[in-house]
């Protein structure tokens, strides 16, 4: 071949390569991979005119993906968090009775959170979605923070007060009427999301 061609196929070459390295170099970095949460806890806490109560669960199920840039979310799609109503126990069965009742288990037997948007602001993420309690859905926005942990899984830390007669939720109240509970509740997550 002649030494001239030779040096410019090398260069297409070279460029070809180079472009290809430029071109898919972001999308690896910012690959957008699917998580699972391997820990699940919640409570939901509130007041009563007796005493403050709250009513935990584990076990339940939500995946996500999460685009990492380095040690950084960069987004978040695709939340889907569903838990089962009957998963929340207070350690009192009157209490867990009634207030099943009141969330109307027997023919809304989950509680979703699914994700429509999320902003990413330093460690915390800002997530807009649609919440469904009592067959009720309503926009719901609630504010994170995440941080990466050594093993590559990703924790997230979530509070979110709200009243339950904005999901036309009564609040329960127990023995026969004497003890109410108060209609402002808070819904705490910690999640732990292992990529799958």
């Amino acid at each position: 071949m002649n030494p001239g061609k030779k040096t410019q196929l090398t260069v297409l070459i070279s460029s070809a390569l180079l472009f290809g390295l430029v071109l898919f170099t972001p999308a690896l970095t910012l690959a957008q991979d699917s998580f699972k949460a391997q820990k699940a806890s919640v409570s939901i806490s509130g007041t009563s005119t007796m005493h403050d109560w709250t009513m935990k669960g584990e076990g339940f199920t939500c995946t996500t993906q999460f685009k990492l840039a380095g040690a950084k979310v960069e987004e978040v799609k695709g939340l889907q968090l569903t838990i089962p109503v009957t998963a929340l126990k207070s350690g009192k069965g009157a209490m867990d009775k009634n207030a099943y009742s009141a969330l109307k288990a027997d023919d809304h037997k989950q509680i979703v959170y699914a994700l429509t948007s999320s902003k990413i602001t330093g460690n915390k993420i800002i997530s807009s979605g649609n919440l469904t309690i009592a067959g009720v859905t309503k926009p719901f926005e609630v504010e994170s923070t995440y941080t990466i942990n050594a093993d590559n899984t990703i924790s997230t830390k979530t509070s979110k007060s709200f009243k339950m007669s904005e999901f036309n939720v009564e609040p329960p109240s127990f023995m026969f009427g004497s003890v109410t509970t108060g209609d402002a509740i808070t819904l705490t997550f910690d999640l732990t999301f292992k990529k799958i």
